[in-house]
């Protein structure tokens, strides 16, 4: 009896592996265009103000929570459950801080961040979309951030929660907090090459859906560059020219016979 030959199945996503490359990638796009370069500056300015700024303000806040936390206990044990409080929440509150000030810095940035995109789009030979008014995309940039700390903060939030009220769970709590940050991360750089195609809110949840292992990868590749001191300012402008390529690669392997 003659055998049927298998069909072979058409690869529509990138993959984890593949989303982590995008970011890398470009990063050699960044690097090797000169004429970039002054657009991906300014996005690293602001970004590092609001760092400082937000880092500042987190601290703060996370040392006098721990106070008031520790504050029930007495003695040497109060002060030991007070320096441990401290550093558990000036990391997540450092954390969220660049979170934040890379959110924000984004919008404030935008007409640098989408020539930046358009210019990577280019040199991958995809198409020229037409040009948006600044006003509109910043607040389309807007939307989207708040989007996505409407969405993260909260998970972020319980998380915490959890961690403080039952610490052996941060086995656990800790790598969802790093999930749940790179996602944010990748949603917020999503948000030009999305945003110049006109895909709406909406639009940019179905993209995430449907191609969310590969957006995870880019996004944990971003997280992981923020772990390392002063590089994560940089991450901006690679991470636009990264989510650039994400979505056209997907659109080339979807359009691929």
């Amino acid at each position: 009896m003659p055998t049927v030959p298998a069909l072979a199945l058409k690869k529509t996503t990138l993959g984890l592996v593949g989303g982590m490359g995008a970011l890398f990638e470009a990063v050699g796009f960044v690097v090797t265009t000169p004429a970039v370069w002054p657009l991906a500056i300014l996005p690293v300015i602001v970004a590092l103000v609001l760092t400082v700024g937000c880092g500042a303000l987190g601290l703060w806040g996370a040392t006098a929570l721990a106070d008031h936390l520790a504050a029930a206990a007495s003695g040497g044990l109060a002060v030991a459950i007070a320096w441990v409080l401290r550093v558990l929440l000036g990391g997540v509150a450092l954390l969220l801080s660049v979170v934040v000030a890379m959110s924000l810095a984004q919008p404030l940035s935008g007409f640098a961040l989408e020539r930046i995109a358009r210019a990577q789009e280019k040199r991958l030979g995809g198409r020229e979309w037409p040009e948006q008014g600044t006003l509109a995309s910043m607040l389309g940039s807007l939307q989207v951030t708040f989007t996505a700390l409407a969405m993260g903060l909260p998970v972020l939030a319980v998380l915490t929660a959890i961690t403080i009220l039952a610490p052996p769970a941060a086995i656990v709590t800790i790598p969802l907090k790093f999930l749940t940050t790179a996602l944010m991360i990748a949603w917020d750089f999503l948000d030009y090459p999305l945003s110049v195609r006109g895909v709406t809110v909406t639009g940019r949840l179905r993209f995430v859906a449907a191609h969310f292992w590969a957006v995870l990868g880019f996004g944990v590749a971003s997280g992981l560059v923020l772990l390392v001191p002063g590089v994560g300012l940089f991450l901006l402008p690679i991470g636009v020219a990264g989510a650039t390529r994400l979505v056209l690669a997907q659109e080339r392997l979807l359009l691929k016979p």
